[in-house]
């Protein structure tokens, strides 16, 4: 008779005697994150034009395992990425926390600015020295990432004024001169723009060539990319206008499509 069955038992249970024993020190990190927005703040570029943007915190709670040690953890490291109109991300704003300062859970704010599709990302590492199959001390890292939900912040038009306007038989505060227009007199208007071109704007494609500057009322009505002339002689950003009549006139700007905020700009009535 064979004992086919018997030998297969024998040989599974000398498996079993001799299979490498298990890691005792296991990383398993996880992690969950969440971006929250705050207050609107004072947000400032380089060329010292203001916006105003929104404080966004990143808040995170983590764990490397059941197994861990308590001194398991090596890093933390927190960030807000913005989104182009393709889908890829690029980094905007954040910070590495190494091991002294790093915690399983905690928060960091940062500043979100104008004109910004953005989400936050946390990246926890982990490490501890455990015993391999050969008895060996080896180092076993392991990462975990968890990204929050997208969050949009429309571009803004912070601001305008006039670069050449005329005015004929009024008199018009020094302060106002290149801030109110005049009924029957061409003007040209500057308008201050703040937004992220790489969240909005889509490559191969002229950045300016995505920016469309509107004007409606005081029998105007306009749609324009920005000025050549403006653009060559002053670097500004803009367009001229001529109203026929006296009221408001408002203004806002696409780029990329979105929209900004309106201005207003008042408009003298024809004197002469």
């Amino acid at each position: 008779m064979r004992r086919y069955p018997a030998l297969v038992v024998v040989l599974l249970a000398v498996a079993a005697l001799t299979a490498p024993p298990a890691q005792a020190d296991h990383i398993a990190p996880s992690v969950t994150a969440t971006l929250v927005l705050g207050k609107a703040v004072k947000d400032c570029s380089q060329s010292g034009l203001c916006a105003r943007a929104r404080r966004a915190t990143v808040s995170w709670s983590a764990s490397c395992g059941p197994a861990a040690p308590a001194d398991a953890l090596r890093e933390v490291d927190v960030g807000i990425y913005g989104v182009s109109p393709s889908g890829k991300r690029f980094g905007y704003d954040g910070e590495a926390l190494e091991a002294e300062d790093a915690t399983l859970s905690g928060s960091m704010g940062m500043t979100a600015g104008p004109g910004l599709r953005f989400f936050g990302e946390v990246t926890v590492t982990c490490s501890a020295t455990v015993i391999n199959e050969e008895g060996h001390e080896v180092e076993h890292t392991a990462k975990a990432s968890s990204t929050t939900a997208q969050f949009y912040l429309p571009p803004q038009l912070v601001s305008f004024r006039t670069t050449r306007a005329g005015f004929c038989g009024v008199n018009v505060p020094r302060s106002k001169l290149d801030k109110w227009l005049q009924a029957g007199q061409y003007a040209e208007l500057e308008y201050f723009l703040r937004y992220s071109a790489s969240s909005l704007t889509r490559r191969g494609v002229p950045e300016l060539r995505q920016v469309k500057l509107f004007a409606r009322g005081a029998g105007v009505r306009k749609k324009a990319s920005p000025d050549r002339g403006m653009l060559n002689q002053l670097g500004a950003i803009g367009t001229w206008v001529n109203p026929r009549r006296g009221g408001t006139l408002r203004i806002w700007a696409t780029i990329g499509g979105k929209k900004t905020n309106t201005l207003r700009v008042r408009v003298l009535p024809k004197r002469c």
